[in-house]
């Protein structure tokens, strides 16, 4: 919807001739198209003739600034609260689905880092305990030229 005014009416086609308020091009178009000026918008343009004075307008920022920094603070919060809620959930599903199965155990990721000195990262043996890193095994035995772009 834009503002425009009607400089004419043809009532014969149902049309009428409308320019448009800040724009200045005109249009032909049917009258079912077009919509009185609402009367909230009409009071708002009313009001806001006199220009406000420059203390007035800083006040105006301000009072922006603080609302929309304290809307800014809310959904950090909110967000905060969710990620929390999360991670309770989660740990309250590990707990649930560790004391089930392994009562007496005690818990060790198989994603932790060793704890002696010579101990690798990322290559193990899948949790199990005392048992060798896993040994990997040349691989110049097989012919791989077949696969190698020439």
């Amino acid at each position: 919807c834009y503002e425009a005014e009607i400089e004419e009416i043809d009532e014969e086609n149902g049309t009428a001739a409308i320019t448009f308020a800040g724009y200045g091009n005109a249009e032909v178009t049917p009258l079912l198209n077009l919509k009185p000026v609402e009367e909230g918008r009409k009071a708002k343009e009313d009001s806001g003739n006199k220009p406000m004075s420059k203390k007035e307008m800083i006040a105006q920022q301000r009072e922006y600034k603080k609302k929309k920094a304290l809307k800014k603070a809310q959904r950090i919060k909110e967000l905060e609260q969710e990620r929390e809620d999360q991670k309770v959930k989660w740990q309250q599903f590990n707990n649930r689905a560790y004391s089930k199965n392994k009562k007496g155990q005690v818990k060790r990721s198989i994603f932790a880092s060793p704890e002696s000195v010579t101990g690798k990262v990322g290559v193990g043996t899948c949790g199990i305990a005392d048992k060798p890193m896993t040994q990997y095994q040349d691989t110049s035995k097989y012919n791989v030229r077949h696969l190698m772009p020439q």
